[in-house]
């Protein structure tokens, strides 16, 4: 990868969908992942393998990985978050899967019903179980840089399970901070130690913009060293177990800065700002992310 290149992970169809008042039609669903890989995205998380009572936005995974053309150089992924789900996934044909569990022992048990150990037993179960079926590996921690159950999580744990998921072979490593409680003095202070720990494997960053400091941390994650982060079109996004949680950084909002810093995506922010209009059009009601609705206006010009 070009050191000037980021990759950016699209969220938009999973986290942005899960957390909404009405659940978007399969239609609209597999139309906005054609359109987003035609606007240069070249990974996409289309879904999740849980629990239909539980995240109803999630009910069509199936159906909709059925629906799904293979695409070259584009990765289609799903997040599962259980050995049912690792299952599920592989019935379904995804070669991608995000497994995840959190760093707080409170968020676990209320997102996966599981305490902090018992989750970390069943994540090395999962990617024993992806690895068996060839499926590549992204491990994910959540909550890494707070709680609003537990407040701060202290840095020791986040390193030694990163081990933990190391030692499972993960070949890729997330860091989300879900409840966007993160600094960029944190982000300075993690990420060199984590890019340490890891190697080789490389490093996505997630971010959530509940305390409006996600681009600011993303800027400190870039000086850093981190070249991969997830957005979701419009900054929808947010987790159904997370007190006051809130999007995703916006795609639109977070490529066109990286654009404006000289880094380069392959996105075309115009075509991403399309989508995010037609949910807002679906929806009824503007989206978090600021720049898709300025990119939209006639004449509107990007330096």
């Amino acid at each position: 990868m070009n050191s000037d290149s980021i990759i950016i992970e699209e969220q938009g169809l999973r986290d942005g969908l899960q957390n909404l008042p009405r659940i978007l039609p399969l239609d609209m669903k597999l139309d906005f992942i054609r359109r987003l890989v035609n606007a240069g995205v070249r990974r996409i998380q289309v879904t999740s393998f849980v629990h239909p009572k539980w995240v109803p936005a999630m009910a069509d995974a199936e159906e909709l990985c059925s629906a799904l053309s293979p695409q070259t150089g584009v990765e289609f992924s799903a997040l599962v978050l259980n050995n049912k789900g690792v299952e599920r996934a592989v019935s379904a044909g995804i070669q991608y899967v995000a497994a995840s569990i959190s760093a707080s022992d409170a968020h676990s048990r209320k997102n996966a019903n599981k305490s902090l150990e018992d989750a970390k037993k069943e994540f090395r179960e999962m990617t024993a179980l992806a690895r068996q079926h060839h499926l590549v590996v992204r491990g994910g921690l959540q909550c890494v840089f707070g709680c609003r159950y537990e407040g701060a999580i202290a840095e020791d744990l986040i390193y030694d399970m990163t081990k933990h998921h190391l030692d499972c072979g993960v070949q890729e490593m997330a860091f989300a901070d879900s409840t966007g409680m993160g600094n960029p003095l944190q982000m300075k202070r993690m990420l060199p130690r984590l890019l340490e720990l890891c190697g080789n494997i490389p490093i996505t960053l997630h971010l959530h913009n509940t305390e409006n400091k996600g681009y600011a941390n993303v800027v400190a994650a870039l000086e850093s060293g981190i070249k991969q982060f997830d957005t979701a079109y419009g900054g929808l996004g947010g987790c159904p177990f997370i007190q006051g949680a809130t999007g995703n950084i916006a795609t639109e909002d977070t490529v066109h800065m990286l654009h404006q810093m000289g880094y380069t995506t392959g996105i075309d922010l115009q075509q991403v700002a399309a989508i995010s209009r037609d949910m807002q059009d679906w929806l009824g009601s503007p989206l978090p992310g600021l720049m898709y609705s300025l990119l939209l206006q006639n004449n509107f010009r990007l330096n």
